[in-house]
């Protein structure tokens, strides 16, 4: 049987959680972006290095 201060103590990781979630969010959308913005010339660099196959 849990202590009954187990909820408080996770009730702390709540909002560490939801931060992190959201820096992970942030940093998904900006290589998202990225990627519809550059990766047309990123594909086209590896190609001429001879690199696309291993992307």
């Amino acid at each position: 049987m849990m202590p009954m201060n187990a909820n408080a103590t996770n009730a702390h990781r709540v909002p560490i959680i939801a931060v992190a979630s959201l820096l992970f969010l942030g940093l998904g959308g900006v290589v998202f972006y990225g990627w519809l913005r550059f990766g047309s010339s990123i594909v086209l660099a590896l190609d001429e290095s001879g690199l696309s196959w291993c992307f």
